[in-house]
Formats: C-alpha cells, sequence, structure tokens
C-alpha cells in the first residue's frame, strides 16, 4: 500500500539553465567593461612612472658624470682615472652619448623611453637654445621623451 510520492523529472536538476547562464555572461560582460578602463589608467601611469624613473636616472647620470670630468680637467687627487684620459679643450664637459654613462661606469645600463615606440631619447646639447628641437649633437646636456603624446596631468611627454 505505500505510495511512491516522489516525482520523477524528465530534467537533471543538477545542471544550469539556460537563463542562468545568460544572466551570468551578461553580468560578467558589465564587470569587464567597467574594469577595462582601469586597467588602461593604471598601465599609463605605470608607464608614466616609469618615464619619470627613467629621466630622472639619467639627468642624474648626466650630472654626476659633469662633476667627475670637472674634477679630471682640475687635476684633483680624487678625479677618477677614466675622466683623466677624456679631458679635452673641445668638450663641454657633458657626455657625447648615452653609451658614455654606462662606458664610465656614472649609469649601470641606460632606462628605455617607455613612452616612444623605439625606447629611445631625444637628447639636447649644452651649446642648443632652449626653445629649438634640433640639437647640433656635440654633447648631451639633457634627455626628453621622444612621444609627443599627453599625458594624465594634460602636459606632452616631450616637454617633461
Amino acid at each position: 500500500m505505500g505510495m511512491d510520492l516522489r516525482h520523477e523529472s524528465r530534467f537533471d536538476t543538477h545542471g544550469f539553465t539556460l537563463v542562468e547562464l545568460l544572466i551570468t555572461l551578461t553580468v560578467l560582460g558589465v564587470l569587464a567593461s567597467v574594469a577595462m578602463p582601469l586597467v588602461e589608467v593604471t598601465v599609463k601611469r605605470t608607464k608614466e612612472i616609469e618615464l619619470r624613473r627613467g629621466l630622472r636616472e639619467i639627468r642624474e647620470g648626466i650630472d654626476r658624470f659633469k662633476t667627475e670630468y670637472d674634477k679630471a680637467r682640475q687635476k684633483a687627487r680624487e678625479a677618477r682615472e677614466i675622466f683623466k684620459t677624456r679631458v679635452s679643450s673641445e668638450r663641454s664637459g657633458y657626455p657625447l652619448t648615452l653609451e658614455e654613462l654606462v662606458e664610465t661606469k656614472t649609469l649601470r645600463r641606460i632606462p628605455k623611453d617607455p613612452m616612444s615606440t623605439e625606447g629611445r631619447w631625444v637628447n639636447r646639447s649644452y651649446s642648443d637654445s632652449l626653445d629649438t628641437t634640433l640639437t647640433d649633437r656635440r654633447d648631451i646636456y639633457d634627455v626628453r621623451s621622444a612621444s609627443t603624446a599627453t599625458a594624465m596631468d594634460g602636459s606632452r611627454y616631450d616637454s617633461w
């Protein structure tokens, strides 16, 4: 007399329905579309930080090179030997190339410009005028980014 009250279903109740899958995919799509601009901003901010570090590192290296060169020019006892061989009346005291910073162990390596596609810096000579974009390439007094893109603060990278 025991009647089985269990109702057997044709459908398996352990899986997801099509509606549940569509809702899940929609929610994930919305979250991804919100996250993408945040990722882009984070990547740009990271590159800008890398650009500032690279510029600071090279500029400090140029300053250290000039200090060491001036010591060698004045024949100071603490002047490093590698600079004594580079003293010349035709030189300004600034490095002729960025690679010279590495050769003299003023810098360990030349950082890449993260904003330019080639990773190369634009150099400015000591004898160049401040408002020119051209250089006479006699030495390296300063560097800037080759990128003319706009930074997050509204300035252009090549003006940093």
